[in-house]
């Protein structure tokens, strides 16, 4: 199951030809809403959004991610909180047009929370691309 994602809200993009070895830098925030729903117990779920456009590659995507909580609560008295990202990626290319040469970039990010109190509702992301 997937996290609903609210908004993608990106940031001024480094330009390839700025950055060195044609190394493009995406970043920004991603507006969400993921709850806790047992007592006691980590809830854990996946955040799944595009990033880009990127121009396409020979083979599937040369990027990493990195991903951080950016807004968290939790809603009620406080009781052994937990929120965390426990991995992001960029898996795959994805709206690929091959006319233009360009693509989107899928991140991936793993989230927990514990308590059906605990909130997550905004992540940073800074995805750093180069295409071969």
């Amino acid at each position: 199951m997937a996290i609903s994602v609210i908004a993608v809200d990106p940031n001024q993009t480094i330009p390839p030809g700025l950055a060195a070895g044609g190394l493009t830098i995406l970043s920004g925030i991603v507006e969400c809403v993921f709850k806790g729903d047992t007592p006691g117990a980590i809830s854990r779920d996946t955040l799944t959004f595009t990033v880009g456009p990127v121009n396409l590659g020979p083979v599937g995507p040369i990027a990493s991610c990195t991903m951080s909580l950016a807004s968290f609560a939790y809603d009620g008295a406080v009781s052994d909180a937990l929120w965390a990202v426990d991995s992001a990626r960029v898996p795959a290319f994805v709206d690929v047009d091959r006319g233009s040469g360009t693509a989107q970039l899928e991140v991936v990010g793993n989230l927990a929370v514990r308590g059906p109190n605990g909130i997550i509702l905004r992540v940073n992301y800074i995805v750093f691309y180069v295409s071969s």
